[in-house]
């Protein structure tokens, strides 16, 4: 080493400790994002879905040294990567009819989908998780400024506002016909989507024991969903929940589920592993249905629209139903009963 590189070495030691900064940490910072994905890939935590997130990162920003991953780099980043087209994957031979090839149709004209700010959040976390790790392991000062600074982009851009046209749920169950198996079964589960306004994981997880009714008392009658079973388990304020049964679910159930009523434990719906599966089922319904831009959750988005048009039953008396923990989600369907707050106030004078 040359007497100059020695003095500029000590001089940055200096520096680094005349700042409150570990000398260790110099050294750190000279690594590229790259070196540090591939530590965090080799600790053994980490799940395939976060491989393959950290994967593309070392490809997009793998050379970046990790002392140059500023607050303006990352805003970059995340701009940039919305305005990405998603990639065709390498292996892929054809177009697949459910899937629209990877293209959307804005303005009359097809072009190709990019990535959505959920999407984008992966990245996000995948990257931030990363790099706290690294820097607990090798007990450096975790820089998290740049994150401060850029928020994680939503879950979700917008709610989704599809309802059923008319005439639409009929050409769904008629669809359910064309199908292999299980023609009576995708019938049964579409119906159960709107009636009950379960999410699809809460209705594939429900055991013959979560249904409880009363043939005598119908209005006693509900479905038990067990803070387990819920997408929001883990959230603050989770609990267990009873679902009424509006008069069609009733009939539903008594009708069409309870004669084939097997073991306490069973599920109600053995037929689909899980909701992926049950969404591909419902894909090629919509296509023979030629329902355009349809998803399985959309059946619940009908339910609850029925409950805000149909019923007097409040915001939490819903949301005790749907399992909405913040009541502001429910606030977009208000608009669906306009006319019920002027009623309240006239039949109270």
């Amino acid at each position: 080493m040359k007497k100059s590189d020695a003095a500029a070495w000590a001089t940055s030691v200096e520096n680094t400790i005349n700042e409150g900064k570990p000398v260790q940490q110099r050294k750190q910072l000279q690594k590229t994002l790259a070196d540090i994905f591939d530590d965090y890939l080799d600790s053994g935590l980490v799940t395939d879905k976060k491989e393959r997130l950290l994967r593309r990162l070392a490809v997009e920003i793998g050379a970046l040294k990790l002392e140059d991953l500023n607050t303006k780099r990352l805003a970059l980043y995340l701009q940039l990567k919305s305005e990405q087209a998603i990639p065709v994957q390498a292996r892929k031979k054809v177009e697949h009819p459910l899937y629209e090839g990877g293209k959307k149709i804005v303005g009359g004209e097809v072009v190709a989908k990019t990535y959505k700010p959920a999407s984008i959040r992966h990245y996000y976390y995948a990257l931030r998780t990363a790099l706290l790790w690294h820097a607990k392991v090798n007990d450096y000062h975790f820089n998290d400024k740049p994150f401060r600074d850029n928020p994680p982009p939503p879950a979700w851009k917008e709610p989704r506002e599809r309802r059923l046209e008319d005439g639409e749920l009929e050409r769904l169950l008629n669809a359910c016909d064309k199908m292999y198996v299980n023609q009576q079964h995708l019938k049964d589960i579409i119906e159960f989507q709107i009636y009950s306004c379960m999410r699809a994981g809460e209705t594939l997880m429900m055991r013959w024991k979560d249904l409880i009714f009363d043939e005598k008392k119908p209005t006693s009658s509900y479905i038990y969903v067990p803070k387990e079973h819920q997408k929001i388990r883990n959230k603050r304020g989770a609990e267990d929940r009873e679902v009424s049964m509006r008069r069609e679910l009733f009939a539903l159930v008594k009708d069409r589920l309870l004669p084939r009523k097997a073991e306490p434990e069973d599920r109600v719906f053995p037929f689909w592993s899980d909701s992926n599966v049950l969404g591909h089922r419902f894909k090629v319904i919509c296509k023979n249905a030629k329902s355009v831009d349809l998803k399985i959750h959309d059946l619940r988005h009908e339910g609850i629209s029925w409950l805000f048009e149909n019923t007097n039953l409040t915001d939490i008396q819903i949301s005790k139903m749907t399992g909405h923990l913040e009541l502001d989600t429910l606030k977009r369907y208000a608009k669906l009963r306009p006319s019920s707050i002027g009623e309240r106030l006239w039949a109270q004078t």
